[in-house]
């Protein structure tokens, strides 16, 4: 009889080892899209103020921009800095070239300048002829590749994937052709810009 139960039980041992068992299985793919991503945030004070030193036109101190950039792009991101001020025809482009070097052009703020006044300035014309314009050059741009787009009065900035700071240096000697005796005492303004379009 033990021989029997033996004999039966390793029987069905074999019989449910013969029998394999099969799990039921079904998969659902998940997919999400991650767009392109970029965010510039100035990493400088919005409000950068420096002192025009008597009769020279020259600042005390440089001016410094910094932008933060964070882009999740796997190729390069081309971004576009550009300057701008108040005329009596509205916001104008500031930034222009002249004899290789390109400056930022200020405008007056409390008698906003005309339009003309800031043509002239772009144009290397005798000082008198730029009333409430003053200029000062653009030294460096650190932190990504730049080339400057003389017939779209910008500059090409192209960063990396990641994050990178974008510093702009601004000289502290005026150009001498933008700066003359009947430029108003107060207040000048130039509005810089590091944007992702081309606007």
């Amino acid at each position: 009889m033990n021989i029997i139960k033996k004999l039966s039980f390793a029987l069905i041992a074999f019989y449910i080892g013969l029998c394999t068992a099969y799990a039921e299985e079904a998969s659902v793919i998940f997919n999400i899209n991650v767009p392109s991503f970029t965010r510039i945030t100035p990493v400088t004070s919005p409000v950068l103020i420096a002192n025009i030193t008597d009769k020279t036109g020259n600042l005390h101190s440089p001016l410094v921009s910094k932008f933060k950039v964070i882009t999740n792009s796997s190729d390069q991101t081309q971004l576009y800095l550009s300057a701008n001020v108040v005329t009596d025809a509205g916001y104008e482009n500031a930034m222009y070239e002249q004899g290789g070097r390109v400056y930022i052009a200020f405008a007056h703020l409390a008698g906003i300048p005309s339009s003309s006044a800031l043509h002239n300035c772009k144009m290397g014309a005798i000082a008198d002829a730029s009333p409430g314009i003053v200029s000062y050059p653009i030294t460096s741009i650190q932190g990504a590749e730049h080339k400057f787009l003389p017939s779209k009065q910008k500059y090409e900035v192209v960063v990396n994937n990641g994050t990178s700071y974008v510093t702009v240096n601004v000289g502290s000697n005026v150009n001498r052709m933008s700066f003359a005796p009947n430029d108003p005492r107060g207040f000048y303004q130039a509005v810089l810009s590091l944007t992702e379009a081309d606007i």
